[in-house]
């Protein structure tokens, strides 16, 4: 049995959720994706809550987007994804942090690359690792940085 993509756990009115696909860099994946949403949500439910802990498991906080399983997604078959439709579908789980009104707290314990850069730049106060890169590396092949960079720099 697999561990559970995201993990979300209370101490106290302290709630931390946890990417937890430390194999794969924390690398966003569709599951990912769902169970990030379902967590939010119930971040959102949650009254007693009064600071959100975002972090990873393992060594990295985020390589960003799984893009082999981005890339092996199929939409209906009838009307296959089309590039906006499956940005925006990647998007939205984690633009809902914007929505959740206490502090969320980027625990960064490792690199943060591309959409886990974005993801980073959603919490309203970072605490990072010296030792770690931070980065948009879609930049540097010529595309924007996705996951509202941009925006939020």
């Amino acid at each position: 049995m697999s561990s559970p993509p995201i993990l979300l756990a209370r101490t106290g009115a302290i709630t931390t959720l946890t990417l937890n696909r430390p194999e794969h860099r924390n690398a966003m994946s569709p599951e990912l994706f769902a169970a990030f949403e379902e967590a939010i949500e119930e971040v959102l439910a949650d009254t007693t809550t009064r600071a959100l802990v975002l972090t990873g498991s393992g060594d990295c906080f985020s390589a960003g987007a799984n893009l082999r399983a981005e890339l092996q997604r199929d939409g209906d078959a009838d009307r296959p994804f089309l590039p906006f439709e499956r940005s925006h579908a990647m998007y939205v789980p984690f633009l809902r942090l914007l929505d959740i009104e206490v502090p969320v707290i980027g625990a960064l314990n490792g690199h943060a690359v591309g959409g886990g850069f974005g993801l980073s730049l959603l919490c309203d106060m970072r605490i990072a690792n010296r030792s770690s890169k931070y980065g948009a590396n879609f930049a540097k092949l010529g595309f924007h940085s996705g996951l509202a960079i941009s925006y939020l720099l």
